[in-house]
């Protein structure tokens, strides 16, 4: 930075710990994070970032996908192409287990007119003003659909509301926050 050949720069999957040793060596511009209304655990940096003026970025906010609602029990995942089939979150338990979130995501969206990702990508960026939701994509109508998520108000009401449910709905585990089980061979 002083010799002007960077501007900014970040961390990624950083704890307290960690982030405060980065940011009193060099003023950390971002951490980046997992972060999803199922993976919530770095709620308890919040304080930290803001105390030390520090951007969030959350990488993964539909929880893989499961958040958008397009999938259930049937849905079939390629072991050789497609990390979800080892997910926890993507089992036919998984699905039984999340079936309540999934219908309150639902039924938030049909009540602003949106789909269950947009109100998952929302509710996020309803918390805070520095948090920056990174949602993967493989099409551009998903691309649409995420960025439509800012058109989407949530009142602070409304974010407590899923907020609670959050805190008490049944929920499996999820990749990046619980163990991954995977075959061995």
């Amino acid at each position: 930075m002083d010799a002007g050949k960077i501007t900014h720069w970040g961390i990624s999957e950083a704890d307290e710990t960690t982030l405060r040793r980065a940011h009193a060596v060099c003023p950390v511009t971002a951490v980046q994070n997992r972060y999803s209304m199922m993976h919530r655990d770095y709620e308890a940096l919040f304080p930290v970032l803001e105390e030390l003026n520090i951007g969030f970025v959350a990488f993964s906010p539909l929880a893989n996908g499961l958040l958008t609602a397009k999938y259930d029990k049937d849905s079939k995942f390629d072991k050789a192409t497609d990390y979800r089939s080892s997910m926890p979150q993507f089992t036919a338990e998984a699905f039984d287990k999340n079936k309540e979130l999934i219908r309150c995501l639902r039924e938030k969206a049909d009540q602003k007119h949106a789909t269950p990702a947009q109100i998952s990508l929302a509710w996020m960026l309803a918390k805070k003003p520095w948090i920056v939701p990174i949602p993967g994509t493989r099409t551009y109508s998903r691309l649409v659909e995420n960025a439509r998520a800012a058109e989407v108000e949530l009142t602070p009401e409304e974010g407590s509301e899923l907020d609670q449910m959050l805190d008490t709905v049944p929920m499996s585990g999820v990749f990046g926050g619980s163990k991954v089980e995977t075959e061995k061979k």
